[in-house]
């Protein structure tokens, strides 16, 4: 997989980047649009047909925002930044200076990791935004560790214009109506913790819009964490989410609606943009922990269980007859930022690259 990004612009309010966001997942090719903090580079919006590749985005080039962010910044010699439950628990530690080449070119980073059966790496440079590198591994039980992402810096540069690389167009649309609303999980969204029913794992979700209309976009954020700290999380989950009628027959599965066999959460968390199909007034939405293991590999099914939510839904919102004319609004570019990094993410299947 490859992801490009452009900072196109500040948001209205001052408080972000309008980023123009490019996937390249084999076949598939995505455009749109990412919009990401100032003070934390969590993405705050993303176009549907984008949101998965924004979350990947999230979990791995962005990982480091857990620790260490804009209005918290960690100096590289202080004994640790943080335990973070993302990775069982582990202390995130400052490991002193290396020199490290990336396709970007060659720079004099420090290091910042955790050990947890196996050394796991993320080198950062100062000045630059974002990590030049990384090299992350599952946290297992038991056995080797398999590699969860590595990745590497490719490109960075300046431009106040649109650059070549994002002159393309996507696959295939998103399909939606232009009147859905616009998913808020800050003012619009539906919080709940729940645990499965076997007693495995509590998992926590919210999803916006509160009451999504049928045919629109659902936002769902989900974490998957123990039972005995919920700052914890489990990684390398496998899970899917489904939908089942009023007798818990199912009747959708957002995985195989994916082409895949199940949904993967490396660092335990997810972030997952999904049409809504079922007609209102409600959808009963089933999240299920199918087990841990690399991906691609289910090696294990001892957290297995589900959790149910039902979600209130709402009829289709009606497209005017006429279309409304647009007109386009002149926004001020600042100096923008083209980066381009390169994630290769351990799949049993094939590897997956992305440029960011």
């Amino acid at each position: 997989m490859e992801i490009d990004f452009w900072v196109k612009s500040q948001t209205s309010d001052g408080n972000g980047w309008n980023l123009e966001f490019l996937a390249i997942d084999g076949k598939i090719v995505q455009k749109g649009i990412v919009t990401i903090g100032m003070v934390s580079p969590d993405p705050t919006y993303s176009d549907p047909n984008v949101s998965d590749y924004a979350s990947v985005y999230k979990n791995t080039i962005a990982w480091l925002d857990s620790c260490a962010t804009r209005d918290s910044p960690k100096d590289f010699d202080i004994p640790a930044w943080c335990r973070n439950g993302g990775v069982g628990g582990a202390p995130l530690v400052p490991e002193g200076e290396d020199d490290v080449t990336v396709q970007a070119g060659s720079y004099k980073a420090q290091k910042v990791g955790w050990h947890k059966g196996v050394e796991n790496t993320i080198w950062v440079v100062p000045g630059l935004p974002f990590p030049v590198k990384a090299q992350v591994y599952a946290d297992v039980t038991s056995g080797i560790p398999p590699s969860q992402y590595y990745f590497e810096l490719l490109k960075i540069g300046n431009s106040s214009t649109e650059p070549d690389f994002m002159n393309v167009t996507s696959t295939g649309g998103n399909g939606t109506n232009p009147l859905c609303p616009t998913r808020d999980m800050q003012t619009d969204a539906v919080h709940g913790t729940k645990t499965t029913d076997s007693g495995s794992a509590t998992i926590e979700y919210r999803y916006s819009p509160s009451v999504p209309p049928q045919g629109c976009p659902i936002e769902w954020r989900i974490s998957f964490e123990k039972n005995f700290d919920l700052t914890q999380k489990y990684s390398a989950i496998h899970y899917d989410i489904f939908t089942v009628d009023n007798n818990g027959v199912k009747l959708d599965s957002i995985a195989q609606d994916s082409g895949r066999n199940d949904l993967f959460a490396p660092i335990g968390e997810d972030d997952r943009t999904i049409i809504l199909k079922q007609p209102p007034p409600v959808t009963h939405f089933v999240i299920a922990i199918l087990g841990t293991g690399s991906e691609g590999s289910l090696s294990d099914t001892s957290l297995a269980g589900t959790v149910n939510v039902d979600v209130k839904t709402t009829e289709p919102p009606k497209v005017p007859e006429f279309p409304v004319t647009e007109f386009p609004v002149t926004a001020l570019l600042i100096m923008a930022v083209v980066i381009a990094m390169g994630i290769f993410i351990t799949r049993f299947r094939s590897g997956l690259s992305i440029k960011f």
